[in-house]
C-alpha cells in the first residue's frame, strides 16, 4: 500500500535513507551536482523543520519520493524553493505529479506567492513537470531557473489540504497495521 503524506521531524532517518537511495543520476538531477553520502547525512540531520515542510510517497513504509518546500520569509518573502526526488522504480508513474501539485498547495495555504526550483537544463522530466503546473523557466549556464506563481489560498484549498492531510495519517496507520497484527 502507498500513502502520500507529510514527514514528522522523527523521520528525518527515512529521508536521510530515501536520498542515499537514489541512483548516481538521480542524486545528481536533485542536488544539482556531485554530493557525498556524507553530505546527504549532514543536510537531513541539520534541517531546519521550522522553515520546512516534507512531503512523501511513501510504499510498504519506506519513504521512496519526496518534495522538500522551503520557506524562509527573511531570504525570499513570499517565496519558497522546491525540491524533488523520487528513486528509480516510482518514476513515470505520477508520483512526482502528485507530490508537487500537493506541495504548491501547501505553500499556497501558507501565503506564498512563488515557488522557485532548479533543475539540470537535460532534465526533461522535471521541465514537463513545471510547465504542467504553469512554471516559467529561464536558462542559467547549465541549469533552469524555475518559477510557478501560486494562487492565494481558498476555503477550497485549506479543506483540500486538511483532508490530504487525514488520508495520508489513515494511510499511514493502515501501513503499519500488519505488523501491529503480527505483534499481537
Amino acid at each position: 500500500m502507498s500513502a502520500i503524506r507529510k514527514l514528522l521531524p522523527a523521520e528525518r532517518g527515512q529521508y536521510r535513507a530515501h536520498l542515499l537511495r537514489l541512483d548516481k543520476a538521480d542524486r545528481y538531477a536533485r542536488f544539482t551536482g556531485t554530493v557525498s553520502d556524507a553530505v546527504i547525512a549532514q543536510r537531513c540531520e541539520s534541517l531546519d523543520w521550522t522553515r520546512t515542510t516534507l512531503l512523501g510517497l511513501f510504499d510498504r513504509g519506506a519513504l521512496r519520493g519526496a518534495v522538500e518546500l522551503c520557506f524562509d520569509r527573511l531570504l525570499w518573502p513570499g517565496a519558497a524553493e522546491l525540491a524533488i526526488s523520487i528513486e528509480k522504480g516510482f518514476q513515470g508513474r505520477g508520483v512526482g505529479s502528485t507530490l508537487v501539485r500537493r506541495s504548491l498547495t501547501i505553500a499556497a495555504n501558507r501565503g506564498i506567492g512563488q515557488v522557485h526550483m532548479m533543475c539540470l537544463s537535460d532534465n526533461t522530466r522535471m521541465r514537463a513537470l513545471s510547465r504542467r503546473f504553469g512554471g516559467t523557466m529561464e536558462r542559467d549556464g547549465g541549469e533552469f531557473a524555475i518559477t510557478i506563481d501560486l494562487p492565494r489560498p481558498s476555503q477550497f484549498s485549506l479543506a483540500l489540504e486538511a483532508f490530504e492531510d487525514g488520508a495520508g495519517a489513515m494511510n499511514a496507520v493502515l501501513d503499519g497495521l500488519p505488523a501491529l497484527l503480527k505483534a499481537a
